[in-house]
């Protein structure tokens, strides 16, 4: 039998799949990309924009044409919020799984429809240098244009011994990298009461030999100063990066998403990491044409953005979801299509031109790089604080293994270098 999978939006959703991925493999499977001819497709979808839904009906019409008698599978945050509405689907060959619980959900469908036993191994098989290391799940912070705690009901966090189990496996398949991620990665160990994730951080760090942990995604309402001053103390076996979402940069606009902070708490959190780590990586994300975002409002993202000098930037146009407070806003106070993609466009260039400066303050300097893929004689990679570096390897034979770098030119897509001599 042959299975395709296709993974959208998060990585927590990418973690998944890739459990799903190794249980299919070891259960004799044939898994195929998703853009050949299988038995079988597994969309594990996401809803947190109109865009992302889209995306998922496009998957489930481009696997249906591609094999009219195969059965797709929809799973992930789509397939929840297409239940709660009550959306019925015109293809007969989908099928909905909306359970918090996707894999096994998955496994109960393969015995029941085709007879086929599979077993969820107790780690996913690793496929790549870098892993994604699911540590938590939901968030029952509700921002006011957010759909996901609705989706992911309840923080339920992993317990540190069997995250840390983990990690050693991975460690020793040859894993370079661990990302740790959540669906809101900072509530992770709040209802375990006795363990934060920076003590979760501290126990990896002490219980590995040389693997580098890297966090996916931190809100700002959900950790401190002690927590950048632990963190950097970790030294190199921790990537110096942070996704902070900052949303808006204007606190108008941030007290009606509901973000729990202002800009001023914001830069104060920036502006510790880089007293603590100077070279640190700041990424985030922005939604631009909030209901009821003023042209000062917008104006004040662009300013805020441009002093807190990020290092990438995602963009995004407000998408109203059905079911939040934003939605009904958006009838209201939304702003104009035309209007909406001006300030997308204008933001994106703004965070190139960030980009571009961070990438070429690295010219003349060494990164560590950990090479994931080679082509036409080129690896490519990601630094420790999140570049992305080219380098001549012609044999292929560094894909895996964490290089010095020298930098010797950037523009704002990354930058590019040879390996000097430790």
């Amino acid at each position: 039998m042959r299975v395709g999978v296709k993974t959208l939006g998060c990585k927590v959703n990418q973690a998944e799949s890739d459990l799903l991925l190794s249980a299919f493999r070891e259960a004799g499977l044939e898994v195929v990309d998703f853009e050949e001819i299988a038995d079988c497709y597994v969309i594990n979808s996401c809803a947190v924009t109109g865009e992302a839904e889209r995306k998922t009906r496009q998957y489930v019409r481009r696997a249906l044409r591609r094999n009219p008698e195969a059965l797709v599978l929809l799973i992930g945050c789509c397939a929840k919020a297409w239940q709660r509405r009550g959306y019925r689907l015109s293809e007969e060959r989908v099928v909905l799984l909306a359970s918090d619980q996707k894999e096994q959900e998955i496994c109960r469908f393969f015995a029941e429809h085709w007879g086929i036993a599979l077993s969820l191994p107790p780690f996913p098989l690793p496929s790549r240098s870098r892993a994604w290391v699911k540590v938590e799940d939901g968030c029952d912070h509700f921002c006011s244009f957010c759909l996901v705690p609705y989706l992911r009901e309840g923080v339920k966090s992993r317990s540190p011994e069997d995250i840390l189990r983990e990690v050693q496996y991975l460690e020793a398949q040859g894993v370079r990298e661990v990302v740790l991620c959540g669906t809101n990665l900072g509530y992770f160990g709040r209802d375990l009461q006795s363990v934060t994730l920076i003590d979760l951080l501290e126990l990896l760090v002490q219980n590995t030999r040389d693997v580098r942990f890297r966090l996916s995604s931190l809100e700002p309402y959900l950790f401190s100063r002690d927590f950048l001053r632990r963190f950097f103390a970790l030294g190199t076996r921790i990537c110096p990066h942070l996704h902070l979402p900052l949303q808006s940069g204007s606190d108008r606009i941030l007290a009606k998403m509901s973000r729990g902070y202002s800009s001023k708490e914001y830069e104060v959190l920036v502006t510790t990491a880089r007293a603590l780590c100077p070279h640190v990586a700041i990424t985030t994300d922005v939604i631009v044409g909030f209901p009821g975002e003023e042209e000062e409002d917008f104006e004040a993202t662009v300013r805020f953005c441009q002093t807190m000098g990020f290092s990438r930037m995602h963009v995004f146009a407000f998408s109203p979801r059905s079911g939040t407070a934003a939605f009904e806003w958006e009838k209201r106070e939304g702003i104009p299509k035309p209007e909406k993609e001006r300030r997308v466009q204008r933001l994106i260039e703004v965070g190139r031109e960030l980009s571009r400066r961070y990438h070429q303050s690295f010219v003349g300097k060494r990164l560590e790089v950990l090479v994931e893929s080679c082509e036409n004689g080129v690896g490519v990679g990601h630094s420790e604080n999140y570049i992305v570096v080219r380098v001549e390897n012609p044999q292929g034979t560094w894909i895996g293994k964490i290089l010095p770098v020298l930098v010797e030119g950037a523009d704002d897509t990354g930058a590019w270098g040879r390996v000097v001599a430790e």
